[in-house]
């Protein structure tokens, strides 16, 4: 397939042909009629609402498939009117441009020209500029705010296994991953969990949530097979998806039926299948999956399935790793063990099903519902111990199926004032686990399940003030209800305050509500300027029963008795967030600077406030709730540039660049901390834990860089992530307060007289180990790739390059030395390279082939799981075959 069937936009020097003996008065938009029987003549399907003149010509030759060249400047200030519906390219185009004084010439049969027009004594002249392309992605180098798309592209070139390498080519993206739970977590500039991350498919929110050792705590289950991009936006946002969100929105958005039905076709699909090769194969059993569409004008439906098995792997060999969890400092042959043993428990396999159907109602409406299921089986892991003749043991399994049914709904007429969306959608996310007998603890079952209903509707208005002047004003409002209902088998602890399991009091029951009203607006003056303000309002309900035991003694006795305390949680708030932002052209049309200003506001999840029980069914560990958790509160700033110019090296190559500096400032910051005291009578203990408020100011500041060059023949594409600073957490040890002490006479036998407040436990303030991903600010990272392109681009070969700087505490001799910390930082910097390579043989037939980690090296990937320590995977080959048609 031609770049030009892509949809793929280039650019070039032009002579502009100078029109003469025009009336001044005439329409402005003239055509060369196409021959007949071109690819001009076809009807094709077009969904662009209004927006940016360029910005729409970009979107129209994606969905036409055509190339088109045009001078960026000057079509700067001019916005497009709606074009929605089927239409000849000639018709489409024209409807487009509506009344903006702008001729388009076909200059060949996949290749049209925009020109602008301008009003001279009597004649039409055109200006002759240099002219600026635009690749399909092109949009984020001209966003004036921190965003980043993983495309198609890029995932096929080395097709992921795990979930969160999807993400390694993403700056200040990261994953806490354990390569035995193919669940996955975004991490977006060290901040992730209970929500602060929307992670969304296809804009439906994945809220599923299950206890483990807190290094996830909101997992979703997506297969890459069935993913168009990923679109990423980084802090608050006043757009839709960023009710409650501190983090950012991670919106996976999976195929649709326009994807395969470009270039007027009514029938189109896929296959596409990938296995391990030879002795390589490293556990890459089998990719696969295949998609296929079907339209008119007046409906389209498509269907599509995908599925991976993966067996146990083995890591690379070459290269130190983490000693404090493999012991290698006091056992140096445990190092060289645990490199040269397969990763027990690494298989899963992974089944998905996405049904899509469309419908094209009169008056420029459309309607989609879509059924998306995915299910997931995997063994459930212990932590790795070194000391142990089995390096993992397996604790139970997992029956993961995670479902998203969705309307969607809307309404684009040729009115600038009107580009209506709606969705309305539910998820549902349960695991059926089985637990298997350990020590006391007898095997059972339990069922982990978070249901979210959810509904958005937002609408785009666009006003041309002036010439040089357009406003635009993006308002609407979303709400989710997530409903969490476990379920187990499992024995309920004898004289529990809570009437509910271990394993169903860890992920307890709960409801929370949040609904949200936005608005936005952007003030752009002929294309150099752009302003813009915005103002969230979110507001919460939080529902559900938790508890706790205390002790105390019996009053004129020396005895001490359990009393449990209950709690009834039934929690409203509500929060105004204002965000604001600033970009210029300073003087040239191909550098961008930019600054932004925004709150964000995070009210406590279920788990955070209601959690309780004892973790493993029994032992001394308690975990305990806290009903009267804050809202976490999130001030951010940035500047930065962005850089996109044509024909810096050579004729028609092209550049991109987003350099920026974030800060973002948490107050209210909630964890889990280790060793907090709870009311009544007794002593802090390092076994107790509970979710509390951050006393000291959290920070997460670093510097992202991203570039990409393209100069057909060859391509390049960089990103690094620099972290900076560290965080400290304090609370205060009793965080409920309520801690007694008793008042009696002397000597130790004497009676209890009365229990009284304990002053000094109550203000006591601890800054000691806490429990989560958040005990680490994320490591410096980065990735490099170069390609070349030969015999017309129907050979594309490469080599990408991913970086760690690696995060440890260096001792003597060399020795990372012991910290304090559940998750004490153990990730020894790593290099490791993969090639790839694909050949597309016909336009419908192209194969590929990828080597993983061709120097072998172990590596444990940044933030990865320091208990479990599944190493990356080992050299790995692997080919892929694809069929479109």
């Amino acid at each position: 397939m031609s770049a030009l069937t892509k949809g793929r936009i280039t650019g070039s020097w032009l002579a502009l042909a100078i029109h003469l003996g025009l009336l001044a008065v005439a329409a402005p938009v003239h055509a060369v009629e196409p021959a007949a029987g071109t690819a001009q003549s076809a009807v094709l399907r077009f969904d662009i609402p209004a927006q940016s003149l360029g910005s729409a010509v970009l979107a129209f030759a994606d969905q036409a498939g055509l190339q088109v060249l045009f001078d960026s400047q000057r079509l700067q200030g001019l916005s497009s009117t709606t074009l929605k519906g089927s239409f000849g390219v000639q018709e489409g185009l024209a409807r487009l441009l509506g009344a903006a004084p702008v001729e388009y010439r076909f200059t060949g049969e996949r290749q049209v020209t925009l020109s602008r027009v301008e009003q001279q004594a009597g004649a039409l002249a055109l200006a002759t500029t240099t002219v600026t392309g635009l690749h399909q992605q092109d949009w984020v180098y001209s966003t004036p705010r921190p965003v980043s798309v993983v495309g198609r592209e890029q995932l096929d070139r080395n097709p992921p296994r795990h979930a969160a390498e999807m993400l390694e080519e993403a700056p200040g993206v990261y994953s806490a991953v354990s390569q035995q739970d193919p669940g996955l977590s975004v991490n977006i500039r060290g901040i992730q969990d209970y929500g602060r991350v929307n992670m969304s498919v296809d804009g439906m929110r994945q809220n599923y949530q299950q206890s483990g050792h807190q290094q996830r705590n909101g997992t979703l289950y997506v297969d890459s097979e069935l993913l168009s991009e990923v679109v990423i936006e980084k802090g608050a946002t006043s757009t839709q998806g960023g009710a409650g969100v501190i983090g950012g929105v991670a919106n996976f958005r999976t195929v649709e039926a326009a994807d395969l039905l470009k270039g007027g076709k009514e029938i189109g699909g896929r296959i596409r299948l990938t296995s391990g090769l030879g002795g390589r194969s490293n556990g890459t059993h089998f990719i696969g999956s295949s998609a296929f569409a079907v339209g008119t004008d007046v409906w389209d439906m498509l269907v599509a399935a995908s599925e991976r098995h993966l067996g146990d792997y083995n890591p690379g060999t070459k290269g130190s790793i983490g000693e404090l969890r493999t012991g290698a400092a006091f056992m140096p042959a445990s190092e060289e063990r645990i490199k040269h043993t397969t990763v027990a428990y690494s298989g899963s396999v992974m089944r998905s099903r996405l049904l899509k159907l469309g419908l094209n109602l009169p008056a420029d409406q459309r309607l989609q519902l879509s059924y998306l299921a995915t299910d997931v089986d995997y063994d459930d892991v212990n932590m790795m111990t070194a000391e142990k003749a089995q390096l993992w043991e397996k604790l139970g399994s997992s029956d993961v199926r995670a479902q998203n049914v969705a309307l969607d709904y809307s309404y684009a007429p040729d009115n600038p004032l009107i580009d209506f969306k709606a969705k309305l959608y539910y998820v549902d996310t349960r695991n059926e686990q089985s637990t298997l007998a350990r020590g006391i603890n007898k095997a059972y079952d339990v069922t982990y399940q978070t249901n979210t209903y959810g509904l958005q509707a937002q609408n785009i208005s666009t006003f041309a003030l002036t010439e040089l002047a357009a406003l635009k004003a993006n308002y609407g409002l979303e709400f989710f209800y997530d409903k969490v209902r476990p379920d187990s088998n499992q024995a309920v602890e004898a004289g529990s305050a809570v009437k509910a399991s271990a394993a169903e009091s860890i992920t307890p029951k709960g409801d929370r509500a949040m609904g949200s009203v936005f608005g936005r607006l952007d003030f752009d003056y002929d294309g150099w300027l752009n302003l813009n303000a915005g103002l969230r309002y979110d507001r919460y309900r939080l529902r559900g029963e938790t508890g706790l035991n205390t002790r105390t003694f019996i009053i004129g006795t020396t005895r001490q008795i359990g009393v449990p305390v209950n709690y009834d949680v039934d929690r409203e708030e509500g929060r105004f967030s204002p965000t604001f932002g600033l970009s210029i052209k300073p003087g040239v049309d191909w550098l961008q600077l930019f600054a932004t200003y925004g709150k964000g506001w995070r009210p406590p999840a279920v788990t955070e406030t209601m959690v309780s029980g004892r973790p493993h069914g029994g032992g001394s560990e308690s975990i305990l709730p806290n009903p009267y958790l804050k809202p976490e509160r999130s001030t951010a700033w940035e500047v930065g540039f962005n850089v996109l110019k044509q024909d810096l090296l050579f004729a028609e190559d092209r550049v991109g660049m987003k350099v920026s500096y974030f800060n973002t400032r948490v107050d209210d910051f909630s964890y889990m901390a280790l060793g907090v005291q709870p009311p009544g009578y007794g002593n802090v203990n390092i076994g107790s834990a509970a979710y509390v408020n951050n006393l000291e100011t959290t920070r997460f500041r670093g510097l992202e860089y991203q570039l990409d060059y393209d100069a057909g023949f060859a391509y390049g594409q960089f990103n690094y992530t620099r972290m900076l600073g560290s965080n400290k957490f304090c609370s205060k040890t009793a965080w409920l307060g309520g801690v007694t002490k008793t008042q009696k006479r002397p000597g130790n036998r004497a009676p209890v007289d009365a229990m009284v407040p304990d002053d000094a436990a109550n203000a006591g303030v601890g800054c000691s180990a806490i429990l989560g991903s958040s005990e680490h600010m994320p490591m410096d990272r980065g990735t490099a790739t170069l390609g070349a392109r030969f015999f017309e681009r129907r050979l594309d070969v490469g080599v990408r390059a991913r970086y760690s700087a690696g995060y440890y505490v260096k001792g003597g001799a060399g020795v990372t030395t012991s910290q304090t910390g559940v998750y004490p930082a153990d990730w020894k910097p790593y290099t490791v390279y993969d090639l790839y390579g694909s050949y597309r043989a016909t336009d419908q037939l192209t194969l590929r082939l990828a080597m993983e980690n061709v120097t072998d090296r172990a590596y444990l990937v940044p933030l990865g799981d320091v208990l479990a320590f599944t190493l990356g995977r080992g050299r790995t080959l692997q080919g892929t075959v694809e069929y479109q048609f």
